[in-house]
């Protein structure tokens, strides 16, 4: 089963038409993302409960040619905690393996004023196991008033076989499974009420669901994404907690 599941999966690859749709996608979402601090955080996240995720504008995957726009946006209240603890939890990327799951590695590799360049390894598992290699850009904006953004934006992801063994090989960009070829995420914090509002909403490009092995590959592409933002925003309000009894 798994050699068929592999066959299917590895003749996925990002095509220059399937990354232009994605990018026009972005270039829409980073205009409204823009906009978005004129208005409060619109999902009823209320003090000690789950995260609320819904898709973004009621639809959470949309199809491109040849692949899949997953878009979803969540939130989450966190009570007695600061809005630097936030800011610090967040751009403390080092740190990112003891709040997520996901996160195998992390580190900084650069950083100047409010931009920084980031790199993850990442553990998708759902059937099968993918490792990825990820990189991305990371802005962070001050708004005034109580509020800031964060935007990160993948620059590569490279899946990895055989991870942590010596015959180790990270594969190029845009090849292998395809469960994961772009991430881009936008956080917004507002501190009011006595603690922090998390909004994110992450955005990614994965491969389409070919014929016959839906069975297979469908939880993967289609669970996943939604599943990752509810385990990064517990992640984060968890750590921000941790962090806020620490100073």
């Amino acid at each position: 089963m798994l050699l068929i599941l592999a066959a299917g999966a590895q003749a996925a690859e990002l095509s220059p038409k399937t990354l232009n749709a994605f990018q026009a996608y972005i270039e829409a979402a980073d205009r409204a993302m823009q906009e978005r601090p004129q208005s409060a955080a619109r999902l009823a996240a209320k003090p000690g409960a789950p995260p609320v995720v819904e898709g973004w504008e009621g639809k959470g995957v949309h199809e491109v040619a040849d692949g899949l726009v997953h878009d979803w946006v969540g939130a989450i209240f966190v009570e007695k905690v600061r809005l630097k603890d936030a800011i610090e939890v967040l751009r403390n990327v080092d740190k990112y393996k003891h709040y997520y799951p996901q996160v195998i590695a992390s580190r900084t590799l650069k950083r100047e004023g409010d931009r920084a360049a980031v790199s993850m390894r990442l553990l998708k598992k759902k059937i099968i196991t993918v490792v990825l290699d990820a990189h991305y850009d990371v802005q962070n904006r001050d708004l005034g008033g109580g509020r800031y953004q964060i935007w990160s934006k993948s620059t590569k992801i490279s899946e990895v076989s055989n991870a942590g063994k010596p015959d180790e090989h990270i594969k190029p960009p845009g090849t292998g499974f395809g469960f994961l070829w772009r991430l881009n995420s936008y956080w917004l914090l507002e501190e009011r009420n006595g603690g922090v509002y998390m909004e994110l909403r992450a955005i990614s490009l994965t491969r389409d669901i070919p014929a016959g092995l839906g069975w297979a590959i469908k939880p993967m592409v289609t669970s996943l994404p939604r599943e990752s933002l509810v385990s990064t925003l517990e992640g984060t309000a968890k750590a921000m907690l941790w962090y806020s009894r620490q100073n």
